[in-house]
């Protein structure tokens, strides 16, 4: 029989994707068609719907005593029925919260409604429990992506735990997000982060006197550390002990203290090979963020900000401000088809270009100021032209970080480290999944029972081309 062509309105590769599970003929009344009337064919129209269908199982399970050896033998439960929820209802819980965005008490709402008897506190400690199950799935995506990508974009977002500040870290580029929530967000905690539960050390290079030079630590300190520890590797501990003897005129020698923690910390981080080493940051130009990577690029965005809020009154600063926006962003498209096609422009050309936009003189002091701080970063913002697959932009971390934001005003935010840590690893599970076309439910059921499905950070190498 002929299939009469799909409404032309329809979208048929949205209808190619959809699974038909059954099939129902549609039959016209026979006895009010009128005389004579032909068979033309059959119409396909696939409707979507969902059954849902209470599937408790009750267990029989074998008991054996054997008098010989004094022992009771008793058979395993099935994989993922090991407690008193089976692993459909303890993955959808976790879909519900990561993905859907649902508080405990709508989940508790909507289990009732089909007829599962499940309590609140069930609910969260479900959530809190099995999310330990993928932790390991979640380190393991940060350090695929820190090995085989060659940059990542980074951002924050305030995050608190039982109403004290964290900061939540987010790292991410079009494949993969990860979440990292930490006490502080200075350099030395997120450098601890990268190390992924490692011990941290520090070495005292010329990299580390390098680096304690740009964070501004007294010539007099680092001669008295370039006596002492030149080239060798110290323990926290150690280190600890040892910032306590130098000599010092700071007022402040907590921060002179974590600024030479941070630059030879950083300087071991770049040698060591227990994890792998960010080769490069795309971020904003918050100070935490820089040093971390063997190198940095900022986003273009957030550099025509300041601009953009100018708010001048005198007219001819009003068509400065109009001009340098203007100009930004004509070069901004210019950088974005260099990135297109790269041997079709000379980077010398494009760095000129760069100097005659913000190194003039305006006359409105107030965008001077912002053309010098831009000026300032130029080898940053031009990163572009030594690595051409980077993007101008930091909006892939933004995303991530509204992500977490649109959770914490469901959740307002967590009781506990525990819950903070579940709300990453779950986070960072659903949103790398997403990006990489896995099915959470089905991804997060398989690792509660059979464990056979391919994990997430070898489908990311897949999906970059890289052999695992």
């Amino acid at each position: 029989m002929p299939d009469i062509p799909p409404n032309p309105r329809g979208r048929v590769e949205k209808k190619s994707k959809i699974q038909v599970t059954r099939t129902m003929r549609c039959r016209y009344p026979r006895d009010e068609l009128p005389s004579y009337a032909q068979f033309k064919g059959l119409q396909r129209v696939i409707v979507q719907d969902l059954k849902i269908e209470i599937d408790n199982v009750e267990l029989l399970i074998e008991v054996f005593y054997s008098p010989s050896t004094g022992k009771t033998y008793r058979a395993e439960h099935p994989p993922g029925y090991e407690k008193e929820f089976g692993p459909r209802i303890r993955s959808l819980i976790f879909c519900l919260k990561n993905l859907g965005n649902m508080s405990e008490s709508s989940i508790y709402n909507l289990f009732k409604t089909f007829g599962i008897f499940i309590g609140k506190a069930s609910i969260s400690r479900i959530g809190l429990n099995d999310v330990q199950i993928l932790e390991e799935d979640s380190k393991d995506i940060l350090k695929t992506a820190i090995q085989c990508f060659d940059y990542l974009n980074i951002d924050d977002t305030g995050s608190k735990i039982y109403g004290t500040q964290h900061y939540s870290q987010i790292l991410t580029n079009p494949f993969f997000t990860a979440y990292i929530t930490l006490p502080n967000k200075n350099r030395f905690t997120i450098l601890k982060a990268l190390l992924m539960g490692n011990e941290l050390q520090f070495l005292f290079n010329q990299d580390a006197f390098d680096l304690m030079s740009m964070f501004h630590v007294p010539e007099m300190v680092r001669n008295d550390l370039y006596t002492k520890f030149l080239n060798q590797v110290v323990s926290e501990k150690d280190l600890i002990f040892a910032l306590d003897s130098i000599p010092t005129k700071n007022k402040n020698p907590e921060q002179l203290y974590r600024r030479i923690m941070e630059a030879s910390g950083i300087a071991w981080y770049h040698t060591q090979d227990i994890v792998p080493v960010a080769k490069g940051f795309v971020s904003d130009d918050a100070p935490q963020f820089q040093q971390l990577a063997l190198w940095h690029s900022l986003c273009w965005v957030h550099a025509a900000r300041p601009i953009k809020k100018l708010n001048p009154i005198i007219p001819t600063d009003i068509e400065e401000q109009e001009k340098a926006l203007g100009n930004l962003w004509n070069y901004y498209r210019v950088l974005m088809n260099f990135k297109k096609e790269p041997e079709k422009y000379s980077v010398e050309e494009l760095r000129k270009q760069f100097d005659s936009i913000f190194s003039r003189n305006t006359g409105y002091p107030a965008l001077d100021k912002i053309f010098k701080s831009i000026t300032s970063n130029k080898e940053k913002l031009l990163m572009v032209l030594l690595y051409p697959q980077i993007p101008l932009h930091n909006n892939e971390a933004e995303l991530g970080a509204r992500v977490l934001v649109r959770k914490r005003d469901v959740s307002l935010h967590s009781r506990s480290p525990t819950g903070a840590k579940a709300v990453d690893i779950g986070l960072t599970i659903t949103q790398t999944a997403k990006k990489l076309g896995v099915n959470t439910y089905e991804y997060v059921h398989d690792r509660f029972t059979e464990n056979k499905m391919e994990r997430l950070a070898k489908t990311l190498l897949r999906k970059v081309g890289i052999q695992a």
